[in-house]
């Protein structure tokens, strides 16, 4: 097979250029692969050399918050540095376990937190994101959520604490957020606190705060990672985008100068392909929510 061939039209039957048929999807998918091992052994063999540089900033995410809450005509959430220091406590609990979740591997729950921290509630909940670039757009995932956005929203809160903490998780830097919300009124009933978008009832034995939690600090502050590898896979997407659209304009040029231009239900799949790989790569972004 001739190497122009890759690049374009067969000169007598004027297939269309080998990238942009089948055989080149599978190269693509192969990069893509590639680069998602290449990742994966990076992170395992040198921790925190990639990762994300996040600008989020906790006071943001409180004032954000609370535009949120006063647009739906609901009260603003004062700051409490119990919940602070219990949203803290969880950040560094999932470093120290390596986990990414409500509920810790060892058994841990958001409300252990809480109540280690000093704060005795009637109502509490938790939201939590991870990697993304600036506060904003924390707001903006959480209020997308609709459990997260009733969480946010939810009349019974009147306090708030949140932590915003970089470590290394999964062997890449990562920045997390854990958004606390409580209450302090004079308990009526089971306290009940809401995880995930589901209120459950804490005992009276765990209400009284009778666990002592330690939180293992593994935190990564200083480390600067090299490169982010979201920012890596972003770039090779639109790369490849934009190589096959060049080959595609080329295809529709050499067919045009040899006297067989065609638009073809081909060139058409094509362009509708790549403009949604474009819009898909344009719109993701890192960050995540629980």
């Amino acid at each position: 097979m001739a190497l122009h061939q890759w690049f374009i039209p067969h000169k007598d039957t004027h297939k269309k250029a080998h990238l942009l048929s089948w055989e080149g999807l599978v190269i693509y998918i192969m990069i893509f692969i590639l680069l998602q091992v290449g990742f994966s052994i990076v992170g395992y063999t040198k921790p925190g050399v990639m990762g994300i540089s996040s600008s989020v900033d906790y006071k943001k995410l409180i004032e954000l918050t609370n535009q949120q809450r006063q647009e739906m005509g609901l009260n603003t959430l004062g700051e409490n540095e119990a919940l602070n220091k219990a949203a803290q406590l969880k950040a560094q609990n999932m470093f120290s376990e390596g986990y990414w979740a409500h509920f810790a591997p060892s058994g841990k729950t958001p409300w252990d937190f809480i109540l280690g921290s000093g704060y005795k509630f009637t109502f509490a909940g938790e939201n939590l994101a991870k990697n993304f670039y600036n506060s904003e757009d924390v707001v903006e995932a959480w209020m997308s959520s609709k459990t997260h956005k009733e969480n946010l929203l939810n009349p019974k809160y009147k306090e708030i604490g949140i932590a915003v903490v970089e470590g290394v998780l999964d062997g890449q830097k990562t920045t997390l957020v854990v958004q606390m919300f409580g209450t302090t009124d004079i308990v009526t009933s089971k306290p009940l606190v809401d995880v995930g978008g589901q209120e459950i009832e804490i005992s009276p034995k765990d209400y009284l705060g009778e666990r002592q939690l330690v939180a293992s600090v593994n935190q990564a502050n200083n480390v600067v990672p090299l490169f982010d590898p979201y920012t890596v896979i972003k770039t090779a997407g639109f790369s490849i985008v934009a190589f096959m659209t060049i080959l595609l304009l080329l295809d529709l040029y050499i067919l045009r100068k040899r006297g067989v231009f065609r638009l073809s239900s081909h060139h058409v799949a094509h362009m509708s392909i790549l403009s949604i790989a474009s819009a898909g790569l344009y719109f993701t972004n890192p960050g995540s929510i629980l």
